[in-house]
């Protein structure tokens, strides 16, 4: 979300019209019509008094969320949570044809669900929080909704600890997220890693799958049985090839022994061949 629309939302959010925002800010109508447009941007001192004014940083506002394309996908529904400290998120998934997970700049924990075809898409899939304190459930749940729908997770970026994510899904898109451990159980086909560092542990029995990272920064596990995984990182990254479990074999490993970064294979009769690009 840009600035614009930060300023927007918190100014209707606070029941502010624009003159009244602006005698408040001690600056002309025309220039919140301006900053509302895009067309401006306020300068430092003014940043300051708007981050007073709605109980908020600068960098909360002037930071920019990644967002998620939405494809060709029509209908969309939205469940909102507020938090205000650090979580361990414990999330289950109906099957789904993909989940996007992406830092959030608020303290908003957002589920965003997107069909191509499903009008009544928040009476199919239905989402459930339930705060514990330190802990967050997520549960989402579905009615026959099938593989067409995507699920986009937006976590609030200072108060990500650790995700526990069990489902079934043919794609998973982690970006800009930095975790102490994202654990994975079920069925996965394509795993997409951007920007992103921190431990990842794939428990994916029997299950081929294919990962792509655009840097390879943290942990890989791999806890399979009679399968294949085929893992792309960039050329010349530096990871220590850790091979455990029974009958396991890497493929065009490099292995590095004093390296930070490390790829694990658990298990058993399991392959993991490693591409670099």
């Amino acid at each position: 979300m840009e600035f614009k629309d930060k300023f927007k939302t918190l100014r209707k959010e606070y029941n502010y019209t624009q003159e009244e925002i602006a005698e408040e800010l001690n600056v002309s109508r025309q220039a919140i019509t301006k900053w509302e447009s895009g067309e401006g941007v306020p300068d430092v001192e003014n940043l300051k008094e708007i981050s007073k004014l709605f109980n908020t940083t600068i960098d909360e506002l002037i930071k920019e969320e990644k967002q998620v394309k939405s494809s060709d996908r029509r209908f969309r529904a939205v469940r909102e949570l507020d938090i205000d400290h650090g979580k361990h998120f414990d999330i289950k998934l109906a099957p789904a044809e993909e989940l996007n997970i992406v830092p959030a700049a608020d303290e908003k924990v957002k589920v965003e669900l997107l069909s191509s075809d499903k009008e009544n898409l928040s009476e199919l899939v239905k989402v459930k929080f339930d705060d514990l304190y330190n802990k967050l459930d997520i549960n989402i749940k579905s009615k026959r909704a099938g593989q067409d729908v995507v699920i986009n997770l937006y976590l609030p970026e200072k108060y990500i600890d650790e995700i526990e994510l069990n489902a079934k899904l043919k794609t998973l898109n982690i970006s800009d997220l930095d975790v102490q451990k994202l654990e994975y159980d079920g069925k996965l086909k394509y795993l997409n890693v951007s920007g992103s560092k921190g431990k990842i542990v794939l428990n994916t029995s029997k299950s081929d799958i294919e990962a792509k990272y655009d840097k390879f920064d943290g942990v890989l596990e791999v806890n399979t049985i009679h399968s294949t995984a085929r893992v792309e990182i960039p050329a010349g990254t530096k990871y220590q090839a850790i091979n455990k479990g029974l009958k396991n074999t890497f493929i065009d490993a490099v292995n590095t022994d004093d390296a930070k970064n490390i790829i694990e294979l658990n298990g058993a009769a399991s392959k993991l061949i490693v591409i670099e690009k």
